[in-house]
């Protein structure tokens, strides 16, 4: 049967022709030329020999790559982690409340998500500066030694971990506090008429009716994490020694450090592939159908 045009989905066309432009421009064609570069060895924006899979090779070889994304790995699964759990238990919290008091807590928990990484980096860097952070000056205060915390190689980690987890946990709570405003109260109620404790309601009735959102959660914070150079740069900068020199912090250093464009559209193209991979798995896992 052959499909005609009317008038109606010609308008509707070029209704969307704005925002196809807008997806084309700046995601379409700056992924396709970064795979075609990924291919080529392009230092200085100076277009070389091709190399084919030879960065793809280098990356997946380098010592330093690994231990970057090692490192990583670890940031993320930590952060994410203390996010997901401590926004659970949040949320089952305030559930609970009614009044000012549990929006207050709502909108005290969501300030680290929606102010400036940038902003965030910097108080906790200042807060945790050995001279004149705040923290070394309430221990001075009380008699006791200062603490250099990005300065020691797992200080700076463990401050890159609380430091992302601080920021995200607010995004985790709201979402779950969602899910949970829309569980059935008759559910529940049920669920006590039976005898259920409130452990077994959370566990066999509240947590598997929200399981989309957490699980989308999981997934959103998992690629913040595992994508997110802001808070490493200005935090600790990727050290002590690279310690916490994560994997986009390394693509930031190889393209605006050593300009080797090259190399770093094959770790973009690398990074793209793990983080698909990973929500790909987290739905997998999770037994989630869209």
């Amino acid at each position: 049967m052959k499909q005609t045009w009317t008038l109606k989905d010609i308008k509707g066309g070029f209704y969307i022709l704005p925002a196809m432009f807008i997806l084309v421009m700046f995601l379409v064609i700056p992924l396709g030329l970064t795979i075609y570069y990924s291919f080529y060895r392009l230092d200085y924006l100076i277009k070389g020999n091709f190399v084919g899979l030879g960065h793809y090779k280098m990356l997946l070889t380098s010592p330093k790559i690994l231990r970057s994304l090692g490192a990583t790995v670890l940031v993320t699964i930590a952060a994410t982690g203390i996010s997901m759990i401590l926004g659970l238990v949040l949320a089952l919290w305030i559930d609970r409340k009614t009044g000012i008091f549990s929006y207050l807590i709502e909108l005290i928990g969501l300030v680290p998500w929606v102010i400036s990484m940038v902003v965030a980096g910097l108080l906790w860097k200042w807060l945790f500066n050995g001279d004149m952070g705040l923290l070394n000056g309430i221990l001075k205060m009380l008699g006791f030694s200062p603490i250099y915390v990005v300065q020691g190689k797992q200080s700076a980690i463990i401050a890159l971990i609380f430091v992302m987890a601080w920021r995200t946990i607010g995004y985790a709570m709201i979402m779950i506090l969602a899910g949970l405003k829309g569980v059935d109260g008759g559910l529940i109620e049920a669920a006590k008429i039976d005898g259920a404790s409130p452990w077994q309601s959370l566990i066999w009735i509240k947590l598997p009716l929200i399981k989309t959102q957490v699980l989308l959660s999981t997934i959103v914070l998992t690629v913040s994490n595992f994508t997110n150079n802001t808070i490493p740069k200005v935090l600790t900068s990727g050290g002590p020694n690279d310690a916490t020199n994560v994997i986009t912090l390394q693509q930031y250093n190889m393209s605006f450090r050593y300009y080797q464009f090259g190399e770093s559209s094959a770790l973009s193209v690398l990074i793209m592939l793990v983080t698909t991979l990973m929500i790909i798995a987290y739905m997998k896992v999770s037994k989630y159908k869209i």
